[in-house]
């Protein structure tokens, strides 16, 4: 699937119309009319536009829109916003923390295990 499809399934995904999808993003419906569906050539073939840069971006930054999506390297079309505010920071000290936890409990198992058992 290509990056013109991906845009025609996120606006059909947002329930709108070209023109109003087109107007939250600054752009003339004949802009996302031509990435979409394309130009009429004179010899009756459509040729479609490739969206610019500011079009990318005021699509990914207005809706949400996950960059990766658009360029099919990924299925998930709108980022996680929670997944964003993880502060990394913090996930890697509970990761430090936990990486330790498991050392120790594995010297203490292997500490059991070489110990003698007394006999009953």
């Amino acid at each position: 699937m290509d990056i013109h499809e991906r845009l025609k399934e996120i606006i059909e995904e947002l329930n709108l119309s070209n023109n109003s999808f087109a107007a939250k993003i600054g752009v003339t419906s004949t802009t996302i009319d031509s990435i979409t569906s394309g130009r009429l050539q004179s010899d009756g073939s459509r040729k479609r536009t490739k969206p610019g840069y500011e079009v990318l971006k005021s699509i990914v930054e207005i809706f949400d829109v996950n960059p990766y999506y658009l360029f099919s390297m990924s299925q998930q079309m709108f980022r996680n916003k929670e997944l964003e505010n993880i502060d990394i920071s913090a996930l890697s000290n509970d990761l430090d923390l936990i990486k330790k936890r498991l050392e120790k409990l594995e010297l203490d198992s292997n500490a059991l295990k070489a110990s003698p058992r007394s006999s009953k």
